[in-house]
């Protein structure tokens, strides 16, 4: 933003000018406008547009035209009116075509289209976007935004197979000029917009096709953050936020705060939507700090927001009214003002369900004219009816009716299909709240439907996972009948070879032994191309047994995380906190199983699992579960390169999970700090896993810990490692040491009758 220090160098620039010769003059006016533009470029990449409207306002002439670039980017959509970014677009293309700068024109021309209401009837949208597109026929680059851009055009109206084609199409010309960070974006709109249509599977490889094209962390940054909007749709929120925790921890390591932010507020809202509050508050409130750290005035107000409406989720509407007003107050000095008709319409609602009626008409008055004007469709709607709703209430019946009219008109307005459910669900309640039980009814049925084609959509992908797994088995089946035709070959061959070999004795008798030779080397011939050909069946049968048994381990992961998210459904409908923490162990424990049936399906070995990725994983999800800060808590590890077998790594990743969970949530209890540390190591005979920390360390009896705290747990530590034919050491010192040394080859552990 245009500081103090700018001021400053403006007005002794002025005097220099006003008392020196002409060339002087010229020169230090060049030299301190560019110091001014790279002092301000260099400050205002992480703020908002008030100061660049504020900057613009000084600069003359050609130096112009990069903050008007600056602010049409799309990060500012949103933050400014329509008007206001038609005025610096159509400026750019005045300037651009002055300069013959196609870039900025295509810029300009794509500024006009992207700001503005495009399900309106007086939308030139595709107008813009046609001029965009000419104008970039020479570029391959400007032409693969553009097309992009047409792809955005259509998804937003709702239009997802128009949208697929210029996709498609700008995809084409990215592959063929290896464009990979916009490869990245047009494969992750593509699995979004497949995900919204139903297809689950091809949603999910085009997702993960995106990852191929990433050729440095920022790419691999974005793929993650778009792949977990695609999961979220999918319906897979565990791979969602684990996808938005790594985007998170990309961009806090590139000093990336704002969209570091950005995810953890995606993440918040996953966790809000699961029912963990406590964990999702957190969450936000890392993002506040890292938001005040640079300023992010944007990202603060979406994070107040955030944390109002998860407050009025648990009904905690003073705390969530307190929050709503700190966003307003900061998206007012922004000067978005659709950012402010969405908190407008969050602080309406909470006044209705508070049967606070003045405060909601006080809203509704002031901010319905500002949301016709432009064009906020959604927030009409809302504030209309809300206004209908606290009218009726009141008493106040003229009132009401207006509101209510006004909400009509704006309904029949809206093209957007994913708007319209909220929208046809309050304009129910307003009519029946004002006895108009007939329209309320049609509108009811309205939202009913989108419902049903909502769970149309569910179903359809829940059935093409069926149809999946059908072909599985129908593959089992080809294998087993391919096993029954080679046994047939084979007794054929074996046949052939008795015919052949007594046509041999028989051409021996007769004393042909030439003919002998020649048949001989026939046979041999014949023999050659039979194994060929018989190899080269098993290596395929071989082939396919492995895909078979990586779908297997791919289904088995994915049974897994069912059963964790229906845990965590019950968690949600349950208050009592003992039951709480015993299911969210259980789904800890699961969660450990399903990421080492991940690593079978995704390694190229079927057989043994390296441990070293497998528990750093392990360990990772479980900070990440319990949100631990590492700066109060230091983790290491140190794993030895050890591959095991599926039968003995189950038991271990299960073993360690607990002694790392029980490590977490004891050791260093009132908010002290210190180390856990995660060890594997290869012994004379088999291996060593230790778990150790320099916490308060817990009573020991006999070599073993004493009863009450976390009894279960350990007890099935105990019998994991009977079945490993492990022995067990609890040990007391700077804290608590567990180790457990166990052979890589067992014997199976038979049990007495």
């Amino acid at each position: 933003m245009l500081n103090v220090e700018g001021l400053r160098i403006l007005r002794v620039e002025k005097v220099l000018y006003q008392n020196s010769g002409l060339h002087v003059k010229k020169l230090l006016l060049k030299i301190s406008s560019v110091f001014i533009l790279l002092l301000l470029f260099g400050r205002l990449s992480a703020n908002n547009p008030d100061s660049l409207k504020r900057v613009l306002a000084i600069v003359q002439g050609a130096e112009r035209l990069p903050i008007l670039l600056q602010l049409c980017d799309t990060q500012f959509k949103g933050q400014l009116t329509n008007t206001e970014a038609r005025g610096f677009a159509e400026e750019i293309i005045q300037r651009a075509s002055a300069a013959r700068d196609t870039a900025a024109n295509v810029e300009g021309c794509l500024c006009i289209a992207i700001n503005q209401d495009k399900s309106s009837n007086a939308s030139d949208t595709r107008k813009w976007l046609a001029e965009a597109l000419t104008l970039a026929g020479k570029y391959p680059g400007l032409q693969a935004k553009t097309l992009y851009k047409w792809a955005d055009y259509y998804y937003e109206l709702g239009q997802m197979d128009s949208s697929l084609v210029y996709l498609t199409k700008a995809l084409q010309i990215s592959q063929l000029h290896r464009f990979s960070t916009e490869q990245v974006m047009i494969l992750s709109r593509m699995a979004k917009i497949y995900g919204n249509l139903g297809n689950a599977a091809l949603a999910d490889s085009l997702g993960r096709r995106s990852f191929f094209y990433c050729h440095n962390i920022q790419d691999s940054a974005m793929a993650y953050s778009r792949w977990a909007i695609v999961q979220e749709d999918l319906g897979h929120p565990e791979e969602a936020l684990r996808a938005f925790l790594a985007a998170y921890r990309i961009n806090k390591k590139l000093k990336n705060n704002i969209l570091a932010s950005f995810n953890l507020q995606q993440a918040a809202s996953i966790l809000r939507d699961e029912g963990q509050y406590e964990q999702a508050i957190g969450y936000l409130e890392e993002s506040i700090q890292l938001s005040q750290s640079i300023g992010n005035l944007t990202g603060l107000s979406s994070a107040y927001h955030s944390l109002g409406t998860l407050h009025m989720a648990q009904k905690s509407y003073d705390k969530a009214l307190a929050y709503f007003r700190m966003a307003l107050s900061m998206k007012k000095d922004i000067g978005s003002p659709k950012k402010v008709l969405n908190t407008i319409v969050n602080m309406a609602n909470l006044y209705v369900q508070t049967a606070q009626y003045d405060s909601c008409l006080a809203l509704c008055k002031y901010y319905l004219p500002l949301s016709h004007k432009i064009e906020h469709k959604i927030a009409a709607s809302n504030l209309a009816f809300l206004g209908s709703i606290s009218a009726a209430k009141t008493g106040r019946m003229a009132l009401a009716r207006q509101y209510l009219a006004s909400g009509e008109q704006v309904i029949s307005r809206m093209k957007v299909r994913q708007e319209m459910p909220e929208v046809y669900q309050l304009a129910a309640k307003s009519h029946a709240t004002l006895g108009y039980f007939e329209k309320a009814y049609q509108y009811q049925a309205l939202f009913q439907a989108l419902q049903d084609s909502i769970f149309n959509a569910e179903k359809s992908r829940i059935i093409s996972e069926m149809e999946t797994r059908f072909e599985t088995e129908k593959k089992e089946q080809q294998i087993s009948v391919l096993g029954k035709e080679n046994e047939l070959n084979n007794a054929r061959i074996a046949n052939a070879r008795t015919r052949q070999f007594a046509l041999l004795i028989c051409l021996a008798l007769l004393g042909a032994f030439a003919y002998f030779l020649w048949q001989n080397a026939a046979g041999r011939k014949r023999l050659n191309t039979a194994l060929e050909k018989t190899n080269s069946e098993l290596t395929r049968k071989n082939t396919e047994v492995q895909t078979l048994l990586r779908e297997i381990h791919h289904r088995v992961k994915n049974n897994l995380q069912i059963i964790s998210s229906l845990l965590r459904m019950q968690a949600r409908r349950t208050s009592d906190e003992n039951t709480l923490e015993a299911l969210r162990t259980g789904q800890a424990r699961i969660r450990s199983m399903a990421l080492l049936h991940q690593r079978l399906y995704q390694g190229e070995q079927l057989k043994d699992i390296p441990m070293s990725p497998y528990l750093t994983e392990l360990s990772q999800s479980l900070l990440d579960a319990y949100r631990v800060d590492e700066d109060r808590i230091r983790f290491r590890t140190e794993i030895e390169p050890i591959d095991l077998d599926v039968d003995t790594a189950i038991p271990l990743g299960l073993i360690a999970n607990e002694l790392m969970t029980n490590a977490l949530k004891y050791a260093f209890p009132e908010d002290r700090s210190g180390e856990i540390l995660l060890s594997l190591k290869k012994t004379d005979h088999g291996f060593a896993l230790q778990v150790s920390d320099n916490g308060i360390g817990m009573k020991l009896s006999e070599g073993k810990p004493a009863a009450g705290r976390n009894t279960y747990g350990l007890e099935l530590v105990e019998s994991l490692a009977q079945k490993l034919n492990g022995q067990l050491v609890f040990s007391n010192g700077k804290g608590t040491r567990t180790t457990l040394t166990a052979p890589i080859f067992l014997q199976p552990v038979v049990t007495p009758a």
